[in-house]
């Protein structure tokens, strides 16, 4: 029977580092020879098992199977593009105010304007002002001169006159009328009285039978009829005033009426004379002498110089958004002024509409001039205390919905998904998926669109 495997030795000698002997072979002379080469502090040692040394290297084996999964899936499944730092916008998360507002570009326009026209047309006779002028209310600017127009108005006025003679003169003759029958009752009545007292005289003597019967009864009969004929004129005159009264009050209204016409008949010359309807500035004018003027054709505009507003084009997409009362801001001179919407133009023209802005503060601007152009912020929503960060286009690219977000140390960039708010020129706000600190790429999207990662190379 063979002899096993000798097995290894391990000898250690005065404090030195133990070391594996040689193998033996058999218990032959050899084996003894070796055994003689040891001392007795050396002791036997059992093998390390096959079984350990397999571990080993199937740990090692998995070890490196998983480094090559996750170098495959970070470097081939995830898709990277390397891009300059020049190339980038790099905007870093912050909290901060957030304010939502509409940038617009306003001009400035009189709060009041008055337009001057030619009312009833003519030839320009004389021009007394220039554009450019400050004038005051009723001032004279211009007259016009209309041959035709005079001599129409002058016998119009002709014909009113004519209308309201003859209206006067019926007036007169029903006050005459009344007179008449005034007089007529007071004569009646007076006769009257008369026979009544002589009745009674004759009747006293015709009792002493000093006056016959017969002239008493001549008496009483002139009585009678005067009685009556004193009772149908009350009668008469009660009619007759019922109906006089309506008549003179219809009268009287066409004599209001016909003087009227008359006096704008006067205005419809005085027209010809055009006029400061209010006190401002004449900002234009076009009425050079000899030249004619149609009924109707404006010929200049008067500017209130004390009011200013400011007119400003929204885009369409906030015509739900602005409404009466909303606060904006604009720099004049290096100083915030603060306006207010008075109006709201709901008519859209080339996808705009208008908004009227006026002044808030207690004294205006001395620089304002007609025509100039502000740079307004509408705000149309109240202030509030959140993340934001800079704006920029790659909000178009992605809706807000994912972002490319800069490692710690700004040599890469990782897509996240995250959620955005409200945004305005400047600002987005940060609703979820990220913190104060962090940077994220706010430039376009459009080429980075397929890719997961972007490796940043410094410039």
């Amino acid at each position: 029977m063979e002899e096993p495997a000798a097995r290894p030795l391990l000898r250690a000698r005065s404090g030195a580092l133990p070391r594996v002997a040689e193998e033996a072979q058999s218990p032959s002379p050899a084996l003894a020879a070796g055994r003689e080469r040891f001392s007795p502090m050396d002791r036997m040692l059992a093998p390390r098992g096959r079984g350990r040394r397999r571990l080993l290297w199937a740990g090692g084996a998995l070890l490196l199977i998983g480094c090559a999964g996750v170098a495959y899936w970070r470097f081939a499944l995830t898709r990277t593009l390397v891009a300059d730092r020049h190339q980038l916008v790099v905007a870093t998360v912050r909290r901060g105010v957030f304010s939502e507002y509409i940038p617009a570009t306003a001009s400035i326009e009189p709060r009041v304007t008055a337009y001057l026209d030619a009312v009833e047309g003519g030839q320009v006779a004389e021009r007394l002002v220039e554009a450019g002028a400050f004038v005051k209310r009723g001032q004279v600017l211009v007259r016009l001169n209309n041959t035709n127009l005079q001599l129409e108005v002058l016998g119009r006025q002709a014909q009113l006159m004519e209308q309201l003679d003859r209206l006067n003169s019926t007036l007169l003759s029903f006050q005459q009328a009344r007179l008449g029958h005034e007089r007529e009752l007071i004569d009646a009545g007076a006769q009257v009285k008369q026979l009544s007292r002589r009745l009674a005289r004759r009747q006293a003597l015709g009792v002493a039978g000093a006056v016959p019967a017969a002239e008493i009864e001549e008496i009483e009969i002139d009585l009678e009829r005067y009685r009556n004929l004193e009772s149908k004129m009350l009668e008469a005159r009660a009619v007759d005033r019922q109906f006089q009264d309506q008549q003179i009050t219809q009268l009287r209204a066409a004599i209001q009426t016909t003087q009227q016409n008359i006096a704008r008949a006067g205005e419809t010359l005085d027209s010809l004379a055009v006029k400061a309807p209010i006190a401002g500035q004449l900002s234009s004018l076009d009425a050079e002498l000899g030249a004619a003027k149609a009924p109707g054709q404006r010929i200049g505009q008067i500017d209130d110089s004390t009011s200013f507003k400011a007119e400003a084009n929204v885009d369409e997409f906030y015509l739900g958004r602005v409404a009466i009362g909303q606060r904006a801001t604009t720099q004049i001179d290096g100083h915030t002024q603060t306006l207010e919407v008075a109006k709201v133009y709901p008519q859209v023209r080339d996808r705009e509409f208008k908004v009227d802005l006026f002044f808030t503060g207690a004294a205006l601007p001395v620089s304002l001039r007609r025509g100039q152009t502000l740079q307004v912020r509408l705000e149309i929503g109240a202030a509030r205390d959140t993340l934001v960060t800079g704006n920029g286009p790659f909000y178009e690219d992605t809706g807000g919905a994912w972002v490319f977000v800069l490692t710690s140390s700004g040599a890469a960039a990782e897509r996240r998904n995250v959620r955005l708010g409200r945004r305005n020129p400047e600002q987005i706000e940060v609703l979820s998926g990220l913190s104060a600190g962090e940077r994220i790429i706010t430039s376009s999207y459009e080429s980075l669109r397929a890719f997961d990662r972007i490796s940043i190379r410094a410039n």
